[in-house]
Order: structure tokens, then sequence, then C-alpha cells
């Protein structure tokens, strides 16, 4: 039996990497490509970090949108963390989306993002 589609299609998957989101940590950007709603944030880890819990914090054109936790119990390469916004973040195209890690330790520790968003 084939599974529902429940996929509209004025939605689009964003992506974007860091080469580190633990110590040193590197800012990923992402540029919204049509006016559109930001539905849920993910990002998936590429090792373990160590020592201290990150959070990763979500921008839009420098002003907060969201953020997540990434535990350092645990971690390890190819966990998925994710948030939801609380309150309906509009994008226009051309926005900057920023994905700002902080607070994680382990040296050069990849992680890859995914942002769903969803025309307006």
């Amino acid at each position: 039996m084939p599974l529902p589609g429940n996929r509209t299609l004025n939605s689009a998957d964003l992506t974007a990497y860091t080469p580190s989101c633990g110590a040193s940590p590197v800012v990923a950007y992402v540029r919204a490509p049509f006016r559109s709603r930001l539905l849920k944030v993910a990002g998936i880890l590429g090792g373990a970090i160590t020592t201290a819990d990150g959070t990763i914090t979500v921008t839009v054109n420098a002003a907060p949108v969201a953020s997540f936790t990434v535990p350092q119990s645990g971690s390890a390469a190819g966990q998925l963390f994710a948030v939801v916004p609380a309150s309906p973040v509009y994008l226009n195209e051309d926005d900057v989306i920023a994905l700002t890690p902080s607070g994680a330790s382990g040296a050069a520790v990849p992680m890859h993002f995914s942002m769903a968003v969803r025309g307006a």
C-alpha cells in the first residue's frame, strides 16, 4: 500500500553544513529561496562531542527565532536533533538563515543541517 503524500508542491528542504560545531565553532548559512514559513530545523552530528553540551541558535537576518540543544552524553555520528519554532517564522526571498553552534567541545565535529520551509 502506498504511503499518503503529505508534502505539498510548495515545500522545500534547505541544507547547510558546518565543519565544526564543537571547539572553534563555525556558523552555517543558507538563503531563503522564496517567501515561505520556516517549519522545522534539524541537525545531524558528524561525530561525538566531548565534555559539554552544545547549543545551535537559529537566526533569520540576525534575529533569533529558535534553538536546540545537542547533548554531549551519548553523542555520536548520525544523531539527529531538531526544533519546531514556537511561533510562526516567516521568510522573505533572500533572507539569510544562520545556524550558530556554541558551548560544545571536541575538535572539528561536523554537523549537517536541514530546514523545512513551505511557500507563503
